[in-house]
């Protein structure tokens, strides 16, 4: 299977599990060795924080991850930035900078995330072919545009209705 890296993976209804149900998770990564992502739409309850905090995932993280959709917060460099999918990139420390700094009167885009999803070898593959998943490209405007609490519904694929058989 190609990489599914830089897409969502979007709960169908049909997964119950207790965590990922109407869960929506960006692929960092995805290849031989499993997949690895942070769920979108899972804030945190962190009290005392400067910014606000997802829950990136069951699987436990030293430190945060950041994603952000601000060019200008780019470093210029030899190394291209980043790019998790058009118009996300992943933050590095001076990001989390930038975030304590403000933002100069506009909204940044960015999301913080403590913990991640991950999947061992052939994993997810799995749980695609059983129907638990459905892969959508990924967008920034998408991600930071959709408050956290609608992006499930605006992506989940509708359910086929049941044939009648009166």
């Amino acid at each position: 299977m190609a990489s599914l890296a830089g897409t969502l993976l979007v709960a169908r209804p049909v997964l119950r599990d207790s965590f990922f149900a109407r869960s929506v998770i960006l692929l960092l990564q995805h290849g031989d060795e499993g997949a690895f992502g942070l769920v979108l739409n899972r804030p945190a309850q962190a009290e005392g924080a400067p910014f606000p905090i997802f829950v990136g995932g069951p699987c436990k993280l030293e430190g945060l991850l950041m994603i952000h959709g601000e060019r200008d917060w780019l470093q210029e460099s030899d190394e291209p930035p980043a790019q998790v999918c058009p118009g996300v990139f992943l933050g590095d420390t001076t990001c989390f900078e930038k975030v304590n700094e403000g933002c100069a009167g506009v909204e940044c885009k960015y999301r913080i995330f403590a913990g991640y999803a991950g999947w061992g070898p052939d994993q997810l593959e799995g749980e695609l072919n059983e129907g638990a998943w459905v892969v959508v490209r990924a967008a920034g405007d998408m991600i930071f545009e959709t408050p956290a609490e609608d992006l499930w519904r605006r992506l989940a694929p509708q359910p086929v209705p049941e044939p009648s058989l009166n």
